[in-house]
C-alpha cells in the first residue's frame, strides 16, 4: 500500500466532525438555516390559522437539526445513508415552508432566502456521495426579466432523493401529505397536480395524484376536467 492509499484509508475512517469542510460548510450552515427558521417563526403572530403551520415547520426543522447532529459522529466511509437522511429532512423543510408561504404564514422573500441556503447545503453534500450515486445538485436561482429572484430547482431530483430516503425510514406519512395538499387547495381555491407539485417538492407528481384520488374517494376533494387539464378543489 503506497502513501496515497494509506492517506485515503485514514481519511475514510475519520468521523465527519473531524472533516473541516463538512463542519464549516455543511454542519454550521445547516445549523444557521434551522436558527433562521425558528427566528422567523417566532415573529409570526400565532392564531388558529398559523399555529398548525408553525408547529409543522418547527417539527421538521428539529428533524433537520437532529439529523445533522447525528451525522457528525458518522465515519466518512459509511456516511452516504446519513447524508441522504440529512438531504431528506432539508427537502422536507423546504416543502413545509412552501406550504406555509401559500397559507400566508411566511413571506415569499423569506422562503426564497432559506431555499437558496438549503440548495447550497445540498450541493455541498455531493462530496460525500459515492461516484455512482445520483447527485444532489440543483440549478442556481436566476434573475427573471422583472428583476425578481426565481427558484429554478430540479424538483424531480429532490423528490427522488426524498422518496428514496422516506421509503427506508417511513418518513413523509400520507396524513402529512394530505394536510399540505388541503392547505394548498384552501389557499388557491383550485389547482392542478403541477401546481401542487411546485409547492410540495418532496414527493412525485404520481404520488400527489394518488393522494388526490384517495381524497376524492373520501369526498374531501372534487375534480373538474380530464387528464392533464384536471383541476382539483375542496368540497
Amino acid at each position: 500500500m503506497d502513501t496515497k492509499d494509506i492517506l485515503n484509508a485514514t481519511q475514510s475512517t475519520k468521523r465527519l466532525i473531524q472533516d473541516e469542510y463538512y463542519y464549516k460548510y455543511i454542519f454550521k450552515k445547516t445549523e444557521r438555516i434551522v436558527s433562521v427558521v425558528f427566528y422567523i417563526l417566532h415573529s409570526v403572530q400565532t392564531n388558529s390559522k398559523t399555529t398548525p403551520h408553525i408547529e409543522d415547520v418547527q417539527h421538521t426543522a428539529r428533524a433537520v437539526h437532529d439529523a445533522i447532529l447525528q451525522s457528525l459522529e458518522t465515519r466518512s466511509y459509511a456516511a452516504e445513508d446519513i447524508i441522504r437522511s440529512v438531504a431528506h429532512t432539508l427537502v422536507s423543510l423546504e416543502s413545509k415552508l412552501n406550504v406555509a408561504q401559500v397559507a400566508g404564514v411566511v413571506s415569499p422573500d423569506v422562503v426564497t432566502v432559506v431555499h437558496n441556503e438549503i440548495d447550497s447545503v445540498l450541493r455541498g453534500l455531493n462530496k460525500y456521495l459515492s461516484s455512482e450515486a445520483e447527485p444532489l445538485t440543483f440549478d442556481t436561482p436566476e434573475q427573471s426579466s422583472t428583476g425578481h429572484t426565481q427558484q429554478r430547482t430540479n424538483t424531480q431530483q429532490k423528490r427522488t432523493v426524498s422518496e428514496q430516503t422516506a421509503a427506508s425510514t417511513g418518513a413523509a406519512p400520507q396524513v402529512d401529505r394530505r394536510e399540505r395538499i388541503k392547505t394548498i387547495l384552501e389557499a388557491k381555491g383550485e389547482a392542478t397536480i403541477k401546481d401542487i407539485s411546485e409547492i410540495v417538492t418532496d414527493v412525485s407528481e404520481k404520488t400527489i395524484q394518488r393522494e388526490l384520488n384517495a381524497m376524492i374517494e373520501d369526498s374531501t376533494v372534487k375534480r373538474q376536467g380530464e387528464r392533464r387539464w384536471s383541476r382539483y378543489s375542496l368540497i
